[in-house]
């Protein structure tokens, strides 16, 4: 499977070296005088000291019955290296048991942000990663001058607000707060822009507006799903429907977008489609990311900003791979090109076959 490796701290791979290294120097002299063995193949090398006894390359990984990791597959680490993926250990009793490389099964098990080292609690971390500069440079709290996290841990459920920041560049603060944790004024008892920063928006609204795609780009794939053409969808082979014409706005006091996710079935058939249906007077601005399974932040997305202008619909049919089955959330986000409100009638349908 043509899944892209993430770079890691091969943690587990040092802690296999060092076991190794003083079974390898136990043996050694204890056994000095003892003839020397035939080599055994490198994927099925084997050390034992008393009782201790640890494999690599004896095992695979599965994912619900389906290799992901063959047996004896090698893990590249960031330095190139090429490491163990399993390594089996058998106790003092007989039992086995297996330890798996940390950062490959976050790519397994599609964990948000990947799998880093934590310095600072000594532990493999899944689902965040130090928040950097654009000089590679660990960032701190300025208050009390710890290090700065993302972690995929925390959702928020409340869109952004533009704001003029200190130095005129416009920016945004979550919750419906400003940036120093006053409650921001819902939209429609916010204050009229000034004539002239409003002429200054409509100019850029206009640009976004005018240049964006009215399809997006056939042939992505992210996770699961590559996004197909429509036409390829056999609509004759219906197999369910999770969402019919349900309308959605973008009144929310605070929020300007509409999200909604949907997560479908490679048992369902072949495809996936949703369709956009705009109701609503103003244009809308459409962008479809499929989530990561662990956490709410990550995933990737596909072509963003497609337009779909007022009283027109468009579909999105996505091709479903049955053997990354964790991987199957989908999430639209649709907003305006200008601070209006839009209305939207969300359809998402599966079908079994493609033309």
């Amino acid at each position: 499977m043509n899944k892209t490796k993430k770079s890691y701290i091969p943690f587990i791979a040092g802690m296999a070296t060092m076991i190794l290294l003083a079974c390898l120097i136990s043996a050694s002299l204890a056994k000095e005088e003892a003839p020397a063995a035939q080599p055994q193949a490198e994927s099925q090398v084997r050390v034992q000291a008393g009782d201790l006894r640890l494999a690599c390359g004896e095992a695979g990984v599965a994912l619900f019955g389906v290799e992901r990791v063959a047996p004896g597959e090698k893990v590249q680490a960031e330095n190139g290296a090429e490491i163990p993926a399993v390594l089996t250990y058998t106790d003092e009793k007989g039992e086995i048991h297996y330890y798996v490389e940390a950062g490959m099964i976050g790519d397994i098990l599609d964990v948000a942000l990947g799998v880093t080292y934590h310095e600072d609690i000594n532990c493999v971390d899944f689902g965040a990663k130090p928040f950097v500069n654009d000089k590679g440079e660990q960032q701190i709290k300025a208050h009390t001058g710890e290090p700065i996290w993302f972690t995929g841990r925390i959702k928020c459920d409340i869109g952004y607000n533009l704001t003029r920041g200190e130095d005129g560049k416009w920016v945004g603060y979550a919750d419906g707060t400003t940036g120093n944790g006053a409650r921001r004024l819902p939209r429609s008892e916010a204050p009229e822009m000034p004539a002239e920063e409003r002429a200054e928006m409509e100019a850029i609204w206009e640009e976004n507006r005018r240049e964006a795609p009215m399809k997006p780009e056939y042939g992505v794939t992210f996770g699961m799903y590559t996004e197909e053409d429509p036409a390829k969808v056999d609509l004759a082979s219906w197999s369910g429907t999770a969402l019919e014409r349900q309308v959605f706005r973008n009144d929310d006091k605070f929020s300007t977008t509409i999200t909604r996710r949907f997560a479908f079935t490679p048992y369902l058939g072949e495809y996936a489609v949703i369709t956009i249906e705009n109701i609503g007077d103003e244009d809308a601005c459409i962008a479809v990311r499929r989530p990561c399974t662990v956490g709410n932040e990550g995933g990737e997305s596909f072509t963003r900003n497609v337009r779909v202008p007022a009283g027109q619909k468009l579909m999105r049919a996505f091709r479903v791979n049955e053997e990354l089955p964790l991987e199957n959330q989908l999430e639209l986000i649709a907003s305006s090109f200008t601070d209006g409100e839009i209305e939207l009638a969300l359809t998402a349908e599966q079908y079994r076959f493609g033309k």
